[in-house]
């Protein structure tokens, strides 16, 4: 649904939908990754924890 109305949007606006679109899936992975990141980072503080 809210996909449906960025494009209505982006056609008011006469804005290219697709780039929108690449723009937000970048976003998307790149939060992903810093999540991914905290966690590995957490997981191995626990390690380092654990072998001292």
């Amino acid at each position: 649904m809210q996909n449906q109305r960025l494009k209505e949007i982006c056609n008011d606006k006469e804005v290219n939908f697709k780039s929108i679109e690449t723009l937000l899936d970048s976003v998307k992975t790149k939060k992903l990754l810093k999540r991914n990141n905290y966690h590995q980072q957490k997981i191995n503080d626990v390690i380092e924890k654990a072998i001292k």
